[in-house]
C-alpha cells in the first residue's frame, strides 16, 4: 500500500508517505518544504506539497506479480494494472496532490533507462530507494520495455499555469540560462517546448511542479546521480531554491507540442 497524507506543522505543509511492500515490511519517509536542512543520506526529502488531501491507493509488490508480458482484457500491461497504476495512474497521470511524476507521453527509451537504473540501483535518490527499487526489482527486460511502450503512447499531461509570475521568471532561465553563473538554457537539451530528447533528456512539458522541484533538489544535493556526464548535477548546483521553483512552475505550464 502507498499512503500519502498531508498535515500542517509550524506553518509548513508536511507530506507523509508510507510504503508497504509485501514481505518487505514498512518504509516511511517524510516530505517537507523545500529549503529545510537534511543530511545527504537522510530519508528526509525536500519538496512542497500543493494539496491538503490524503490519497490512499492499494498496490501489490512486483515480486508477487506475473513476470510475463501478458496484458489484461483492455490491453493494459499486467505490471501497469497490478503495480504502476497505484502511484502513476492507469494512463500515466498521477493522482491529484501526489508527488509522483506523470508518465503519460514520456519517451519510451527514457522510461526504459530509468527502470533499468532502478533495477541496477544506479538511480539511488531517496524516493528511488524507498519505492522504485522494490517496484522494479522483479520486472523482466520484456516487461520493462512493455511498460515503457505503454506509457509513452498515452496522452501527455495538460499544461497548467500555477503562478504566472513565477513561470515568467522560470521561462527566462529555461530559454536563456544564467550567463554569469554559466548555467545553460534548459531548452538546449529538453527543447523549446519541453518535449525532450531520448534516451537521456525526458519530456518535461506539463510535468508536476512538485516532482520537478524534488528532482532538481536531488541533483543539487548529489542525491540523484544517474544523469549523463553529471549535466543535471552541474546545472542544479548553480540554481537557488527560488530559481528551482520558478523553473518547475514554467515546466508545468508548457503544452509540449506533438509527442513525436
Amino acid at each position: 500500500m502507498v499512503q500519502l497524507s498531508y498535515t500542517k506543522k509550524s506553518g509548513k505543509m508536511v507530506a507523509m508517505v508510507s510504503v508497504v511492500f509485501i514481505g518487505m515490511g514498512t518504509m516511511l519517509f517524510d516530505t517537507i518544504a523545500y529549503g529545510a536542512a537534511s543530511a545527504p543520506n537522510s530519508k528526509v526529502v525536500a519538496a512542497t506539497a500543493s494539496s491538503a488531501a490524503a490519497v490512499t491507493v492499494p498496490t501489490q509488490s512486483v515480486a508477487s506479480g506475473q513476470k510475463t508480458t501478458d496484458t489484461n482484457a483492455t490491453g493494459i500491461p499486467q505490471p501497469v494494472s497490478t503495480t504502476c497504476m497505484a502511484c502513476h495512474g492507469m494512463t500515466g497521470i498521477s493522482p491529484s496532490g501526489s508527488m509522483f511524476p506523470d508518465l503519460a507521453g514520456q519517451w519510451a527509451p527514457y522510461l526504459v533507462k530509468q527502470l533499468n537504473n532502478f533495477r541496477s540501483h544506479t538511480r539511488a535518490d531517496p524516493m528511488a530507494t524507498a519505492i522504485m527499487w522494490g517496484m522494479a526489482a522483479s520486472l523482466t527486460p520484456a516487461q520493462v520495455q512493455q511498460v515503457a511502450n505503454y506509457f509513452s503512447t498515452q496522452t501527455p499531461p495538460k499544461a497548467k499555469m500555477v503562478n504566472a509570475k513565477l513561470a515568467a521568471e522560470g521561462k527566462k532561465i529555461y530559454e536563456g540560462g544564467i550567463s554569469n553563473l554559466h548555467v545553460p538554457a534548459c531548452m538546449a537539451c529538453h527543447g523549446p517546448t519541453g518535449i525532450g530528447d531520448p534516451p537521456y533528456f525526458p519530456r518535461l512539458a506539463g510535468q508536476r511542479r512538485a516532482y520537478v522541484e524534488l528532482q532538481l533538489h536531488y541533483f543539487k544535493k548529489g542525491l540523484r546521480t544517474n544523469d549523463p556526464h553529471a549535466i543535471m548535477r552541474y546545472v542544479a548546483s548553480r540554481l537557488t531554491a527560488p530559481q528551482i521553483t520558478e523553473l518547475a512552475t514554467y515546466v508545468r505550464s508548457l503544452p509540449g507540442g506533438a509527442n513525436e
